[in-house]
């Protein structure tokens, strides 16, 4: 006779591999956010600056700031930064889709991409190593 085993329960080495993956994909879209900060915020001062207020661009720099401080937390708090950098990868997957007028699908994704992938594998890992 087969014995019944709970398929619920992750062994440690699951838990730990999906967290460094986790960590490891994170840490890349925090150099990828960073980047984006720098062009996304020169940008948005550029626009202050000469009196336009391009909202949007001033939006897009704000939420990839929360994104990035979420990507952040979630070093620490998976659940807490995961959420933050979910919510703000979607965020500015809408905005960007709104703003960008040529290749709106490639520049979604390649700017939201980054938080939507590590605040979901950081929601992942939260929820495997739960108890």
């Amino acid at each position: 006779m087969s014995r019944l085993t709970n398929t619920n329960q992750h062994s440690p080495g699951d838990v730990n591999q999906l967290r460094f993956a986790a960590k490891s994909v994170g840490v890349l879209a925090l150099l990828t956010g960073l980047i984006y900060l720098r062009v996304v915020g020169v940008d948005s001062l550029n626009a202050i600056r000469d009196g336009q207020w391009g909202q949007s661009i001033v939006i897009l720099f704000f939420l990839m700031v929360l994104a990035t401080l979420g990507l952040f937390c979630a070093w620490r708090l998976e659940l807490v930064g995961g959420i933050i950098a979910l919510v703000s990868g979607v965020g500015v997957a809408i905005l960007t889709y709104l703003t960008f007028e040529q290749n709106r699908l490639f520049t979604t994704f390649a700017y939201s991409s980054p938080f939507l992938v590590a605040g979901g594998l950081s929601l992942a890992c939260w929820w495997r190593s739960r108890k």
